[in-house]
């Protein structure tokens, strides 16, 4: 009987792959219609009067298609047969050109004031089929390319909450239908208008559609962390160290599941491919754990080759556990699958759907107190005084009857949350408690609200605090898997045998492997080995030591050994104990001048062709790396600080963008009637002001912030004139002195417009999904001087690059660092970060040609792009630092402690020219109180002249 089963193995072996090559030579899946649901209408792509696409993507398409660009729009007529509600959808592909960010189509109805975003999908897949093995054993991702494939795309809400594609309600008759590319190029096949989905037929009622055999003795077993293509990079596979994931290992890194907390975003989905040696039906079990959410449940939409079969497929549950574990569709009794014997294409979706409802009452919850705030401001000015009485009623009569519908509304959310995750220990619905709380308290005593703001709309535990902090929780759906099986009803998918020895055994293994140095973190190289120490996460070096291996050492024969660096701060005692790397990367940008005064960095401007690479730089970013003639770093990422503005709010108030600081004072006013206020970066951090908050009202002003020879300019009168402004922008004007975070007053609309930088832009571009869309950027607001002039210099201090003095490989570490800044090696590093990591790793590099390549969209982009030609670096000079301590100190001497601003500054440059000549003295420039060794101020012109008469 063995040898029989072996026959009947070797059999479907060779069905399944005769199969799977018949289903390679036979192209790509059709593209199929959700729900399998017939069009009403059909309009061809031929028919919309433009060329017919030449793009290889056409010919993988089974009908006519055109190519559209950004900015291209197409309209045409339909015939609605009858009224009612229908649903729009498209055939599209995205060329593999493309990347990133996905195309969005505007679709305008004529005669209808909406306009909906039509998102089309971007797809990925590996480019490899092995995980490639670093130089220490480890796994580390598959770099990632862009897969053009055609798909039929329906109108879903942007944040892809709805359980269903967006129903339009349509009249009888003629409708002429625009559609509009904003950015990018996608190749638009047939348009269809179908009949609305607004369900899908139960399980029961699918089962009971077709009558076929079950399928027998078939397992088949997919590893989770290769899907066949993905719509969303930040999918990523992970390592978990687990005995119950399979491959493991307990000395290296095996990437043996996927997602997490990368995979927690609705509408991201993996797709896997796969082939059934049989018609028949079929169950599918998932391998996985959700143990990153307590108490709570998480949802996931499957398709089978582009389509929900059945309801109970568009959003299969997965509550927290916190072991792995096999869960088969429908539980105990498994949902079976009717499958046709061929290939087929399994995908798993992120969804939010079963809290879409919740969703959209906690942000109408939010919209109403922040009305009812709003009114109450209006109303009493803004002055809180608990002396006063108030009769809110009689200007509100309805208040306390909206406060307690909230309220209600808010607990019968509760209830359905409690329902679904049935704990009330989850932090979801103790947030929903607390806010009812607050609400009913004020709904007793509406006339005290103007006192009790703080239980209304203002502080942590606020009702609209408390609401906000739930929104990102229902929206986050992480999950992990590890093996999926699609299997015959007759089949149980194995489990992990693990038995007691098999734990001992891990746990010695692990416990041996603990004494065992981190390669990553250990320093020192081979003789033949340029070392260069990082600033950066993990995933940083081991993408850098890949690109090196497989691009930079080919190219040069320059072997390269990436360390991540162990602590910025101890450099210096790295170059007293001869330890140093030959080149760090990723330094902050205040320590290069503080190593290279001590004679501890190379003058990389001693090669010859450094004026000629630097023109990829903005000139003022060189600034605080210059001492006298030389530069001993160059920038490799670059912040900027460019105006966040609400366009919603701004719009309600009727209230321009600022673009000068006159038009912010203008505006000023009118925000703090309603609570409101605009940032600065003043308003951020601690109470040490740097340079890089306070050297622009300097710059701007025309001030220098030296003297010739070296002195403190702060005295004079651009200086004062300008110290004076940046204290009574506080003190005069009311902007808040202190902002515990912008990225959250800014989303929650209390601080609805102000300056901030990278880090702000990159929360809000991936982290605010409910405001998406209402919010943009603009210059830093100018400053306008007597003689017309308007200034808007800002600092753009990042991470720099820098190499080491005593290195006996100066020309490999040059040659190094030209390829690492080179924009190819820039695009390339920037691209494969965001393949594998996603937006989230949004690289802003220094180098302006390879910032133009940067995935965000084309306004942002040319806002930050100007902004930059204002990029301005204070320089350092000895003793320099005593200015950036005193002119902090200054500041906070006239807006906490009311000081004369002339008397400050006056005090402050005593103490810092006598620090500025003990420094001098110190490294040489001063002896005897005399001046011996001439310095020279660097200049943005200086920069510029040097980039002009490069060879």
């Amino acid at each position: 009987m063995g040898w029989r089963r072996q026959i009947t193995t070797s059999i479907r072996l060779l069905i399944v792959l005769w199969l799977a090559l018949a289903s390679l030579l036979a192209g790509p899946l059709p593209v199929r219609a959700e729900g399998g649901s017939a069009p009403v209408v059909e309009v061809r792509a031929d028919t919309l009067g433009l060329p017919a696409a030449t793009h290889p993507l056409a010919a993988s398409y089974a009908k006519p298609s055109v190519m559209l660009r950004g900015g291209d729009q197409v309209s045409f007529t339909i015939t609605v047969p009858q009224a009612g509600a229908y649903a729009l959808a498209i055939d599209a592909a995205v060329p593999e050109t493309v990347t990133f960010i996905p195309p969005e189509l505007l679709v305008q109805i004529e005669g209808q004031p909406e306009r909906w975003r039509l998102i089309v999908p971007l797809f990925y897949h590996d480019t490899a089929d092995q995980f490639p093995l670093d130089r220490y054993g480890n796994e580390t991702l598959i770099p990632q390319a862009r897969l053009a494939r055609w798909s039929r795309v329906f109108l879903r809400d942007p944040n892809f909450s709805q359980p269903y594609p967006i129903a339009l309600t349509l009249p009888a008759g003629r409708q002429r239908i625009s559609l509009s590319l904003g950015e990018g190029e996608l190749a638009l096949g047939s348009f269809y208008l179908l009949p609305a989905i607004d369900s899908y037929p139960s399980y029961a009622a699918y089962r009971a559609s077709r009558q076929a055999p079950a399928s027998s003795g078939v397992l088949i077993e997919l590893a989770a962390e290769r899907p066949s293509f993905k719509n969303d990079t930040s999918v990523r596979p992970i390592s978990r160290r687990n005995l119950d994931v399979t491959p493991y290992d307990p000395y290296h890194l095996r990437m043996n599941a996927l997602g997490g907390e990368s995979w927690s975003r609705s509408g991201t989905t993996v797709y896997y491919e796969f082939t059934v040696p049989q018609s028949g039906w079929y169950a599918i079990t998932l391998r996985a754990i959700q143990d990153y959410k307590n108490n709570f449940t998480v949802y996931r939409r499957i398709l089978i080759d582009d389509q929900v079969l059945f309801a109970e497929l568009n959003a299969v549950p997965f509550s927290y556990n916190p072991h792995w574990r096999n869960d088969t569709l429908g539980g105990a009794t498994p949902y079976q699958i009717y499958l046709e014997q061929g290939r087929h294409v399994l995908g798993i979706e992120a969804t939010t759907a079963p809290y879409h409802d919740s969703i959209e009452r906690v942000r109408a919850g939010l919209k109403a107190i922040a009305d009812l705030a709003f009114a109450i401001k209006r109303l009493t000015g803004n002055q809180i005084d608990i002396y006063k009485e108030w009769e809110i009623a009689d200007y509100i009569p309805d208040i306390r009857e909206r406060l307690a519908a909230l309220a209600s509304q808010l607990r019968a959310d509760q209830q359905a949350l409690l329902a679904v995750n049935q704990t009330p220990a989850s932090p979801e619905v103790l947030a929903y408690q607390m806010a009812i709380d607050n609400l009913e308290v004020l709904a007793q005593d509406p006339n005290r609200i103007p006192t009790r703001m703080s239980r209304l709309s203002e502080g942590a535990g606020s009702a609209a605090h408390l609401l906000g902090s739930i929104l990102p929780s229902l929206q986050s759906q992480p999950l992990a898997l590890d093996t999926i099986y699609i299997h015959s009803p007759d089949i149980i998918p194995p489990e992990p045998n693990i038995t007691a020895g098999a734990i001992v055994t891990d746990w010695f293994q692990r416990f041996l492997a603990s004494f065992r140095s981190d390669p990553y973190q250990s320093i020192g190289a081979a003789p033949d080995e340029l070392e260069v120490w990082v600033n950066r996460p993990q995933q940083y070096v081991n993408l850098l030591q890949r690109m090196a291996d497989e691009r930079f050492t080919p190219q040069t024969g320059i072997k390269v050994k990436f360390s991540i660096m162990p602590n910025e701060s101890k450099l210096v005692l790295a170059c007293a104990a001869g330890t140093q790397p030959d080149i760090a990367l990723g330094v902050s940008t205040n320590i290069p001048y503080e190593l290279a005064i001590r004679n501890a960095l190379y003058d990389l401007r001693s090669f010859p062709d450094f004026d000629r690479f630097i023109r990829i730089y903005a000139p003022g970013s060189l600034l605080s790396y210059i001492i006298n003639d030389s530069v001993y770093a160059i920038p490799e990422t670059q912040d900027f600080w460019v105006t966040f503005y609400r366009k919603d709010i701004l719009e309600t108030l009727n209230l321009p963008v600022p673009q000068t600081w006159n038009e912010v004072l203008e505006i000023l006013p009118e925000l703090q009637r309603f609570g409101m206020n605009y940032n600065t970066p003043l308003s951020s951090g601690g109470g040490m002001k740097g340079y890089l908050v306070t050297a622009p009202y300097l710059f701007n002003y025309g001030a220098s912030l030296y003297t010739p020879d070296g002195m403190s300019g702060l005295g004079s009168d651009e200086a004062i004139q300008a110290i004076r402004f940046m204290a009574e922008s506080f003190t005069i004007y009311g902007m808040p002195l202190t902002t515990a975070s912008f990225y959250d007053s800014f989303r929650a609309g209390e601080t609805p417009v102000g300056i901030s930088n990278f880090e702000t832009y990159l929360k809000l571009l991936t982290a605010a999904p409910e405001i998406d869309g209402l919010w943009d950027i603009a210059l830093y607001p100018a400053t306008v001087l007597p003689d017309g002039r308007q200034l808007r210099y800002a600092t753009g201090s990042a991470q720099a690059a820098m190499m080491f003095a005593n290195t006996d490989k100066p020309q490999q570490g040059w040659a190094f660092l030209k390829w690492w800044m080179a924009t190819e090696t820039q695009v390339a590093f920037q691209q494969e970060l965001i393949m594998n990591f996603g937006l989230e790793y949004l690289w802003n590099s220094a180098n302006l040609e390879a910032f133009r390549f940067t995935p965000i969209s084309a306004a942002h982009r040319d806002v930050i792009l100007q902004q930059w030609q204002w990029l301005q670096e204070p320089i350092k000079l000895p003793g320099s630092y005593m200015q950036e301590r005193e002119l902090s100190n200054v500041w906070n001497r006239i807006v906490f402690q009311g000081a004369n601003p002339r008397v400050a500054i006056d005090n402050a440059v005593t103490v810092i020219n006598r620090e500025i000549v003990r420094k001098m003295t110190e490294f040489g420039y001063i002896r005897n109180g005399e001046r011996v060794r001439t310095m020279t101020i660097p200049t943005i012109e200086t920069v510029k002249e040097w980039m002009a008469h490069a060879n």
